[in-house]
């Protein structure tokens, strides 16, 4: 088991804990729900870590599952592609993300309530969320318990990453969901059962 790995787990269980607690200290104030994704139409990129954690689900599928996952990958457009609408994620399906539990960390904190300095809203405060979300509550008065330090977790993923693509001896890219998917399809590797620790 890698010892990054380890520590990418670790990092995605704090950043799931955080997601119930604000759930729990603002449930009125939080409209994300299965069929509310309308942050899913974006190609984004992902870390080796991140690449990683997506294989272990793919290796997880059932035969029938990779196999429409497999035709769904295949027949989906380059996704660096300059088109004319949005598309959504390849792991989109009817609303819902098809491996979810191990989806990437901006796809677990989109919506919440973000602290970063690279926010720059007119009244200063370096804080945003999902506009569907806190719509009666303004950001200023939310708990600063209840707000990710989005710079925080992208310095920890960051590092955590480095260390991986040393164990791995990979190069230093990010991938595309599709080619993630690709190689981890290509791959079949059974999937890593260790449990983190809290």
């Amino acid at each position: 088991m890698s010892d990054a790995y380890t520590h990418y787990q670790q990092l995605v269980a704090r950043v799931e804990a955080l997601g119930q607690t604000i759930g729990q200290r603002y449930p009125t104030q939080l409209t994300c729900h299965a069929g509310c994704d309308g942050c899913c139409y974006q190609q984004l990129s992902v870390f080796a870590v991140e690449a990683h954690h997506l294989a272990q689900a793919v290796a997880a599928l059932s035969p029938a599952a990779r196999a429409h996952l497999a035709a769904r990958v295949q027949q989906a457009d380059d996704p660096w592609q300059v088109l004319d609408a949005p598309q959504p994620c390849l792991l989109l399906e009817a609303g819902r993300c098809s491996l979810y539990a191990h989806r990437p960390l901006i796809c677990r904190i989109h919506g919440f309530p973000i602290t970063s300095r690279m926010i720059e809203p007119p009244d200063g405060l370096q804080r945003d969320c999902c506009p569907l979300n806190f719509t009666d509550l303004p950001l200023q008065e939310i708990a600063a318990q209840a707000v990710y330090n989005l710079d925080v977790v992208n310095q920890t993923l960051v590092a955590i990453n480095h260390l991986f693509q040393q164990e791995q001896a990979l190069p230093d890219v990010r991938v595309s969901i599709r080619q993630a998917l690709l190689t981890a399809l290509a791959s079949g590797t059974a999937p890593e059962t260790h449990e983190p620790s809290a």
